[in-house]
């Protein structure tokens, strides 16, 4: 298990508003603490520092894993994944008009959301009450 000093971890989660930088779950919602997620993980040579760090929820981290790269599921080519200190969140994803489910505009947005499983059953049926509550979009 890799340690995070309590200062590196308050810093992701401040830049990423407490909220998954992948699917954008609310962690205050969420009953549990979320994850420093290195965008190239360690295993690929991917560094311990802020420009490869980000604020993941549990089930989005989980679902990554190692991975940089996955097939669109339009195309079947390999595509790279949304990298959050790169990548604009809304250029690859869009609200669906419920803000129940997130759409992939690019094919680097279809093979994250995708993998990550953005639009599980658990999650849709929840955005409905974090619209309720103000959390999204």
């Amino acid at each position: 298990m890799f340690a995070f000093s309590p200062a590196l971890i308050r810093q992701v989660a401040q830049r990423a508003g407490y909220r998954c930088e992948y699917c954008h779950t609310p962690q205050e919602v969420t009953a549990q603490a979320f994850h420093l997620d290195h965008i190239i993980p360690r295993a690929r040579g991917g560094p311990t520092n802020l420009d490869n760090l980000c604020y993941a929820c549990p089930r989005c981290n989980l679902h990554k894993s190692n991975q940089v790269e996955a097939s669109d599921p339009r195309t079947r080519r390999v595509t790279r994944l949304f990298n959050p200190r790169t990548d604009r969140w809304p250029d690859h994803f869009r609200w669906s008009p419920t803000y129940q489910r997130i759409v992939g505009r690019t094919a680097i947005g279809r093979t994250t959301l995708t993998l990550l499983d953005f639009n599980a059953p658990i999650l849709v049926k929840a955005r409905q009450l974090w619209l309720v509550l103000a959390l999204i979009p």
